[in-house]
């Protein structure tokens, strides 16, 4: 067996040599493009590699010759990087010594894997242990099936469950579909109430000039350039003032029947808005298919059907109203 020196010595050097950084024989900063050593990083890369494969638990198996064998690859193949980091461009025949270090380590490879390779074959053997492997490979390929078999009788404990939270999705789903459309509503009843605001302003605008004419009217026969001096004159003004009135009266009532409007179909827009809100709980609440119909029947006709909003009168169309909602909740009751 090996002794203890020559042992400690060779880990160190197989140990050095498998630690070295390849990237640091490049040197380009300091050497330049032309005497640079960046050729012989990817070969000492490979190389350094190569004696990584050799487990350092193994030599305390080798016998001295071995030990040797080992040390001696690995300190000359450290040697030649050595060199590459100590050389200088200004050394004599630098471009000889340069050329002969690039050839030294391109040879490193093949001549360190004949001899060495043999140690390599030898580590895999002894850290694998194949009994243990396929224990291993049993425990897991078990542990697999036990858990798979779980997670079946899980799936299969919790299929109720599933169904269950599958029809409360569909059925959220439906409502928010439901409530959803209310959107349109909301826009036409903002837009409406924005209108209303606008023709209100028209309101008061036509209501002062009505006011104003009024006043100024009274006074238009005094002014001497205006006075009527005549009969004819005197009609003349009258009906001036009429035309005027009749006019501004118009513009008054215009805007008076716009802004009515407006508002009318702003509150309107938003009675059906909520009506869309709360259909779906009418529509859950009628537990009873027999009694159902005829609760949502009446329920949503008293939402659905035009009311009286005060600014204008009920038209024609509200006494189809409760026909139509009685048969769109019938087609729903029959969905679900």
């Amino acid at each position: 067996m090996a002794t203890e020196e020559l042992l400690e010595e060779t880990k160190t050097s197989l140990k050095r040599i498998q630690d070295f950084d390849s990237s640091t024989l490049a040197r380009t900063d300091d050497l330049g493009k032309e005497l640079n050593f960046e050729a012989t990083v990817p070969v000492a890369e490979k190389l350094v590699s190569f004696y990584k494969r050799i487990p350092g638990s193994i030599l305390d198996d080798l016998p001295d010759g071995l030990l040797n064998s080992i040390k001696g690859h690995a300190d000359a193949d450290y040697s030649r990087f050595k060199k590459i980091l100590d050389f200088s461009s200004r050394e004599t025949n630098a471009a000889d010594i340069h050329q002969r270090c690039i050839d030294q380590i391109n040879l490193a490879y093949d001549e360190s894997f004949k001899i060495l390779w043999h140690y390599v074959a030898y580590g895999v053997s002894r850290v694998t242990d194949t009994a243990t492997l396929e224990n291993e490979a049993r425990a897991t390929i078990q542990q697999i099936r036990d858990e798979a078999q779980s997670v079946v009788h899980e799936m299969n404990s919790r299929d109720k469950e599933s169904k269950e939270i599958l029809e409360n999705i569909k059925k959220v789903a439906a409502e928010q579909g439901v409530s959803q459309q209310s959107f349109h509503f909301n826009a036409e009843s903002t837009s409406h109430e924005t209108e209303a605001n606008s023709w209100y302003k028209y309101v008061l605008g036509s209501a002062a000039l009505v006011g104003v004419f009024a006043i100024l009217s009274i006074f238009l026969h005094k002014l001497p350039w205006i006075a009527p001096t005549t009969t004819i004159e005197a009609s003349q003004l009258i009906s001036s003032k009429i035309l005027i009135f009749i006019v501004l009266g118009y513009l008054l009532l215009l805007s008076v029947r716009n802004y009515l409007a407006h508002k009318h179909n702003a509150v309107v827009n938003k009675h059906r808005q909520n009506a869309l809100i709360t259909y779906q709980a009418l529509v859950d609440a009628a537990s009873e298919r027999t009694t159902g119909d005829i609760v949502l029947a009446h329920a949503a006709a008293c939402i659905f059907t035009p009311q009286e909003t005060g600014y204008t009168k009920s038209g024609a169309d509200s006494q189809n109203a409760p026909k139509s909602t009685l048969e769109i909740l019938t087609k729903a009751s029959e969905g679900k």
